[in-house]
């Protein structure tokens, strides 16, 4: 009788300690994979914050050009008016959610300019010729915009400028200065934009200067 309890009890005990390990290692598990979660959770959220304030300097930028402008640009003996006005995609996000990736991402790919330029002669505004373009996006280092579309007839090479006489190729090197002090927010607005239209319809060269208007 002594030796059927005594097996029972070693039984007994090997069962518990069996019972025992599993759970260690269940719980050992769980908290390996919480802390591989809290790890993926925390890389995603630094991910995340790194998108967004990338987001936020390219709206800044955007900001900083956004608006109309209006000036001039010499043809031949002839002067005429030239009006370009800048339209963000999407607005800035506002919100103090914490967006997806996907989200972040989506507006990344989906930020760009529309963009509407109409020439004149200011003797006679029924003149008036023009196009719209939309998806273009900045050169955010060269402070340039390119626009070449099937949209619009006329290439149009757009520079960042504070204003002040120069030649075309010095105003290329100062473009990437006032691109600098907008990323850097030392200029909140951009207040002129200079640069050359090439028509489609012969091999010359046009140079304008606009003003921005608000």
């Amino acid at each position: 009788m002594r030796l059927l309890l005594s097996l029972f009890f070693i039984v007994g005990l090997a069962a518990c300690d069996q019972k025992s390990s599993t759970d260690s290692t269940k719980e050992r598990a769980a908290a390996e994979q919480e802390g591989a979660s809290k790890v993926e959770n925390d890389n995603l959220a630094k991910k995340a914050a790194a998108m967004e304030q990338d987001l936020a300097k390219r709206h800044n930028f955007y900001a900083s050009i956004e608006g109309e402008y209006e000036g001039s640009m010499k043809v031949d003996q002839d002067t005429f008016k030239i009006k370009f006005t800048f339209s963000r995609s999407i607005p800035p996000y506002t919100d103090s959610r914490i967006r997806q990736l996907s989200e972040i991402e989506n507006d990344l790919n989906n930020l760009y300019f529309h963009m509407q330029v109409v020439q004149w002669h200011p003797d006679d505004q029924s003149t008036a010729v023009g196009c719209r373009v939309a998806g273009l996006k900045p050169n955010m280092d060269a402070g340039s915009i390119a626009v070449a579309s099937t949209d619009c007839p006329n290439l149009y090479t757009i520079l960042l400028s504070e204003g002040g006489n120069s030649a075309f190729t010095d105003k290329v090197t100062k473009a990437k200065n006032v691109a600098d002090k907008v990323k850097n927010f030392a200029l909140q607005d951009v207040p002129f934009l200079i640069g050359a239209v090439q028509p489609s319809s012969n091999a010359g060269k046009y140079y304008f200067s606009v003003k921005k208007l608000k």
